[in-house]
């Protein structure tokens, strides 16, 4: 019966025969070899064949390396992390000039697992220090430290058919009436970041949104590999994509809550844009304390789309996010809603604010065409847009929402509006 030596620690008066005869090592890594404990004088030589015939057994059976198929890739111009045209960069030193430029994104099928392979301007790496507010270092992980980088994916090519709003804090919407059915954050602090957007999104966001825990890098490119079952379907070059790169906030501090004091808003640790650049925070801002413009600073875009264009096409006003459009692997987009089909279609229900008690929303009215996760702009007494709410319940006579944007200002007897509700609900 062969004898198993794994991890085994030999005698002191094995060590010493070892010793004597010229082996070294104190443990053997290899089971069943068929050799006694103590060998005579001579015995590591077929202790020695032993291991080289396992060594060949094992290559005459190599392992089938698990083939990699490219689904689609897509390239982004250098240079052009500054959002609208006017962002600036964080100050810190720590941070360089490539760190937010998107520069590829690529689709691979690999076995079981699709992989998102997104390639910026700079080599991923270990900042000197994880802390900037707070006196404790953050125990950061993922491999991922300065940037988030939101992958919206629309598996179906239907617009309408999956959901239109993005990572809470990004600030931005999708064009043509082009929606979601999942998406994948990479984020410094993934569990942090998916508290956030549960709480805003509630439990549909675990099924819709991933957020990968094993995350790798390679120089400039980071890697996550999702089980394409979670994605609905194996992957197929019909698949649109919307890729977004924004600053990452790693901590929650009242210097920021103070100065965005004027409108709550949830926030999935996402670096903000403000007027004048500071340490930790984008400048360039269009407007101080804006409620629109966008906190991305870097999108993928179809060929010959302008991102000064595309990023600046909010409106603060009305507090309409800008439109960002997506890319196709087959290189045609679905058609878009068409501008006459949304403005023919009646309006949505008249609701109105009826308590405002911490971040919940209550409102009344008629609930016809209401449905959870729908997202509301709440009205002021000049009709623009003081805020938004997404709705997280449906009751009689009303509905419960939470406020996503704006929650400061929102009062009672203001008015509420609901655009197209998410697939399958509001019936």
């Amino acid at each position: 019966m062969a004898r198993v030596w794994a991890a085994a620690t030999p005698s002191s008066r094995f060590r010493r025969r070892q010793a004597a005869e010229g082996i070294t090592g104190g443990r053997l890594g290899v089971a069943a070899l068929p050799a006694p404990p103590f060998p005579e004088k001579g015995r590591p030589v077929r202790l020695v064949s032993s291991l080289a015939a396992i060594a060949a057994l094992l290559l005459a059976s190599p392992v089938r390396a698990v083939e990699r198929t490219l689904i689609a890739s897509f390239d982004d111009p250098a240079g052009d992390a500054n959002g609208p045209g006017t962002y600036q960069p964080p100050g810190d030193t720590d941070f360089l000039p490539g760190d937010f430029d998107l520069r590829r994104f690529a689709v691979y099928e690999e076995g079981d697992k699709v992989v998102f392979e997104v390639t910026l301007g700079e080599n991923f790496r270990v900042p000197p220090s994880t802390q900037r507010y707070n006196s404790t270092p953050l125990d950061l992980k993922n491999n991922i430290y300065f940037q988030n980088i939101d992958i919206y994916v629309d598996t179906d090519q239907t617009p309408g058919s999956g959901w239109s709003m993005c990572i809470p804090g990004r600030r931005v919407a999708f064009a043509n009436g082009h929606t979601w059915e999942y998406a994948v954050v990479m984020a410094p602090q993934p569990g942090a970041a998916r508290a956030v957007t549960e709480g805003v999104f509630g439990n549909e966001a675990s099924r819709r949104v991933l957020f990968p825990t094993n995350l790798q890098t390679q120089g400039k490119t980071i890697f996550a590999r999702i089980p394409w079952s979670f994605l609905g379907a194996r992957p197929t070059k019909d698949w649109g994509y919307s890729v977004h790169v924004s600053g990452a906030r790693w901590e929650r501090t009242f210097a920021v809550v103070d100065r965005l004091a004027s409108r709550h808003e949830a926030d999935a640790y996402t670096m903000p844009v403000i007027g004048v650049r500071e340490a930790w925070m984008f400048g360039g801002a269009p407007t101080a304390g804006g409620k629109a413009h966008p906190w991305v600073v870097d999108v993928l875009l179809p060929a010959g789309a302008s991102q000064a264009k595309v990023l600046g096409s909010f409106d603060e006003k009305t507090g309409a996010y800008a439109q960002v459009p997506f890319v196709y692997g087959s290189g045609v987009a679905p058609p878009p809603v068409a501008v006459t089909t949304i403005v023919e279609k009646p309006a949505g229900p008249a609701l109105s604010v009826a308590d405002v008690s911490g971040g919940v929303v209550s409102m009344k009215g008629p609930t016809k065409g209401v449905g959870v996760m729908q997202i509301g702009k709440v009205l002021g007494p000049d009709g623009s847009a003081v805020g938004r709410v997404i709705v997280t319940q449906v009751i009689e006579g009303g509905v419960v929402g939470r406020a996503v944007e704006g929650g400061d200002a929102i009062r009672p007897g203001m008015g509420v509006e609901f655009g197209t509700p998410p697939p399958g609900q509001g019936k």
